[in-house]
């Protein structure tokens, strides 16, 4: 009964919003959201009161209504369903101002049953982490910082095909809002000029061969100003300096989460069967020398691609061909 009753509420306030942008800037009679949103007066003024809070400025009179004058730069679950075009990623939003861990939150939520497409969105993460344990840095507001619930029901031998979709996902939607084309660097980072600007981490629960759940988190660069940061200026980017401006995180996430939901209403029903095809043209390690460090072990030889498994394929110095398997490793241009 709570999630149905938090899904009415969330219903009953998007109405309200609704109807206060696309008055954006004039004044709507309580009465009249009252009637819009099947809900008394006393209802919408609570919901004011919870917009406000969520720092949507909004002002009233006596006699006038109320009037939507700013909206914050927040990618706040009501904004996002205002044009969200999903049928699974997106069906429930959970929003956090500040959290230690999207990736945390949504396997929590995957334990408890949490459904297929949950979304863990942050303005900012105090413990965010990449593979190997790296941490990812962020300041608050400026970039995208989120995680998504799977139950793909597969064998953990496909569980990359996951990460391999999610990558697609990134690069469709960064074309999409901002018209440069990223590349994926195998296993899962994006560049754009060949600086970062986004990380995937997936992580999956699993018995035996059987996938239960895979938790999938995403941190994008957008309005991130890397110059200004001694540590990463040389390596990283974001969308805000490949494009030349600032990009509406709500667009890019809003693309960002039509693309994964394509793509794994795809996934369910091929398995994933071709991926590696499309994640090899967007890739940036094909056909150019690598050296792939593991602990003490090196190997060196050029990037033939990936296969089904997410395996990428090496032509060794000898000629002969190797299968990398993603783990605790590191790949760097040769």
């Amino acid at each position: 009964m709570a999630v149905i009753k938090e899904s009415e509420n969330n219903r009953k306030k998007d109405s309200i919003l609704n109807l206060l942008m696309d008055n954006f800037g004039k004044y709507v009679s309580g009465k009249v959201l009252a009637e819009d949103s099947g809900i008394s007066r006393s209802g919408v003024w609570k919901h004011i009161a919870s917009l406000r809070n969520e720092g949507f400025n909004i002002k009233a009179g006596t006699k006038s209504g109320y009037m939507l004058s700013h909206i914050p730069d927040r990618l706040l679950p009501e904004l996002i369903r205002q044009n969200l075009k999903t049928e699974v990623v997106g069906k429930r939003i959970k929003y956090y101002e500040s959290i230690d861990s999207t990736n945390i939150a949504a396997k929590d939520l995957a334990l408890k049953g949490a459904p297929d497409g949950t979304v863990v969105v942050a303005e900012n993460q105090t413990k965010g982490k990449g593979r190997m344990k790296r941490s990812w840095l962020s300041l608050p507001g400026e970039n995208i910082l989120f995680s998504v619930i799977f139950y793909p029901k597969i064998g953990t031998d496909l569980v990359f095909r996951v990460t391999m979709f999610a990558s697609i996902a990134a690069v469709r939607a960064i074309r999409r809002i901002c018209k440069v084309d990223a590349k994926i660097k195998w296993p899962n980072d994006l560049y754009i000029n060949e600086k970062k600007v986004c990380g995937i981490l997936s992580e999956f629960s699993a018995d035996f061969d059987s996938v239960h759940y895979t938790v999938v988190g995403i941190g994008l660069n957008v309005n991130f100003n890397t110059s200004k940061n001694r540590e990463i200026k040389n390596i990283a980017t974001s969308l805000m300096e490949a494009c030349g401006e600032r990009t509406s995180r709500l667009s890019v996430f809003t693309a960002l989460l039509e693309e994964l939901d394509l793509l794994y209403k795809s996934f369910m029903k091929t398995g994933g069967e071709g991926l590696e095809k499309e994640w090899n043209k967007h890739s940036m390690v094909v056909g150019r020398k690598v050296k792939i460090i593991s602990g003490n072990d090196e190997k060196l030889g050029v990037v033939k691609g990936i296969n089904k498994y997410g395996h990428l394929i090496l032509l060794n110095e000898n000629g002969l061909k190797e299968e990398i398997v993603c783990g605790d490793l590191s790949l760097r241009f040769n």
